[in-house]
């Protein structure tokens, strides 16, 4: 009862600080005093933050990568005999969302520039307008205009959650967040491809294709709703957290990272340029190219693709498209909770782009059904790559604002790769597109070989900060951002 009573005398304290300084000063003074959280204590808070932003981000980029993928499906589920989507036009179906979706990356920073709860919930509700209204297309015009405006509202949400939930989880930790959050969009191919067999049993007035879109874009809206009220936008903000919570998240987010208290909301502009500037964001987006270049085009193909490799209907073709997915989740779950126990990036990298390299060389050269079944199994675990990547380049900057700038030059490098990889495997190509699994495999090796050469790089500039005398781990009153001497902008790297 005693400490009871302590812990709430002591938030009570704290919420008084923070009515007469602030949150920033608040938060500085209560560092100065902060007692230092056990590993059980932060375990618990981390629990609590994932309990609450996992499933949200999970579920919500699950929806969203089937509202982007399920076109594959609806082809096969009667669109192209009610709309002319014959030859480039599918192509091109895939290639206006890309060119849309790279146009649009600059606004992903719209999750630092405004309240995350307003900024997410607004971007969800028009993406699954826009989702569902293909149902009510009559021309490739009306399709092509809805998956333009499509990527607009997707690519305002997905390429700024993974700097969304650096807001929350410590550096060497956020990996698996961001392996759970990349991991929806696997679970969506898997289910989505389940979901379509069930559709295309569907007997009614409305096409089955028609029936996918609406059945696959009305939750999305209703989603949008939920994440108004549960969404947290910052620690400070979270009404889960008590005040000794929020304090140890604030300690544990701003180890060997700079925080910003108090100013949740806004962009540092100066920041955000340096990280625009900075080679290191330079590479991960080169690697995030390949990484599209292979894996992008495979929820348009696959279906196509299993259809070739035997006597299989179109809906069995869909049904059978789910499994490969399904241990593309399991996989990139555990290849991330290993990255970050090991505070390793790019040997786990490295890894995921061999597997899809082999997976594709094998479609590439082998006839046989049951081998190239198995090998597209391998080739989708490239897809691994993208959530490391997301983990690495938030460790690779320091500041909220300047891991803004550096999202931002990796996805709009990386979201350039679907415009090549939607476009490797023509009908020409069929029933082996060979020259498709070819340009895959290339691209795969090259994620391979870029992640071996950041990562001696990195190795290389932590070898050199140690002998300068850097600390390995800098807490939380030398990181903050209320210094602003700049300092404490460098720290050691996560390679």
């Amino acid at each position: 009862m005693a400490d009871y009573e302590k812990q709430t005398s002591v938030e009570q304290e704290m919420a008084t600080q923070v009515e007469k300084l602030g949150p920033e000063k608040a938060a500085i003074v209560a560092a100065q005093h902060f007692e230092h959280p056990t590993p059980d204590e932060e375990a618990k808070v981390i629990r609590k933050l994932d309990r609450r932003l996992l499933p949200l981000v999970f579920v919500l980029y699950s929806l969203a990568v089937l509202d982007r993928s399920n076109l594959g499906n609806a082809r096969l589920a009667g669109l192209q005999k009610d709309i002319d989507i014959a030859g480039e036009r599918y192509a091109w179906l895939g290639t206006i969302f890309y060119i849309s979706y790279i146009l649009f990356q600059w606004t992903q920073m719209g999750w630092k520039q405004f309240k995350p709860h307003i900024w997410c919930a607004s971007v969800v509700l028009l993406w699954g307008f826009v989702a569902t209204i293909q149902a009510a297309a009559k021309s490739w015009g009306g399709l092509m205009t809805c998956r333009f405006f499509l990527a607009i509202a997707e690519a305002a949400f997905g390429p700024g959650v993974p700097l969304y939930l650096s807001f929350f989880y410590p550096r060497d930790k956020v990996g698996f967040r961001h392996g759970v959050f990349i991991s929806g969009a696997a679970m969506a191919n898997a289910y989505g491809g389940v979901l379509a067999y069930g559709i295309t049993q569907i007997k009614g007035s409305l096409a089955p294709w028609k029936i996918l879109f609406l059945i696959e874009g009305l939750p999305t809206c209703c989603f949008a709703v939920i994440v108004w009220f549960f969404l947290p936008d910052g620690i400070l903000q979270a009404r889960f957290l008590n005040e000794r919570e929020k304090q140890v998240a604030l300690h544990f987010v701003a180890r060997n990272q700079r925080i910003d208290v108090g100013k949740e909301q806004g962009l540092r502009f100066k920041e955000v340029l340096e990280g625009i500037r900075d080679p290191k964001s330079w590479i991960p987006g080169m690697m995030y190219f390949g990484c599209n270049v292979s894996y992008a085009s495979l929820p348009l193909f696959v279906p196509t693709i299993i259809s070739y490799l035997g006597k299989w209907d179109k809906a069995q073709s869909n049904g059978l498209s789910a499994p490969p997915y399904l241990l593309c989740f399991f996989y990139i779950i555990g290849v991330c909770f290993l990255s970050d126990r090991l505070k390793m990036r790019g040997p786990f990298v490295a890894l995921s782009g061999i597997i899809g390299a082999i997976g594709f060389l094998i479609l590439a050269t082998a006839t046989k059904t049951g081998v190239r079944y198995f090998a597209i199994f391998m080739a989708v675990q490239i897809f691994a790559a993208v959530a490391l990547l997301l983990a690495w380049t938030a460790n690779i900057h320091a500041t909220e604002s300047k891991r803004a700038g550096g999202y931002a030059v990796l996805a709009t490098l990386g979201q350039c790769g679907p415009l090549l990889g939607t476009n490797v495997f023509p009908d020409s190509e069929k029933p082996f597109f060979r020259k498709g699994m070819w340009i895959s495999a290339a691209f795969c090796l090259l994620v391979a070989v870029l992640a071996c050469c950041l990562s001696l790089w990195l190795i290389h500039e932590n070898k050199k900060m140690a002998k300068e005398g850097m600390p390995e781990v800098e807490e939380f009153e030398d990181t903050s951002v209320a210094r602003e001497s700049g300092r404490h902008e460098k720290h050691r790297y996560i390679w």
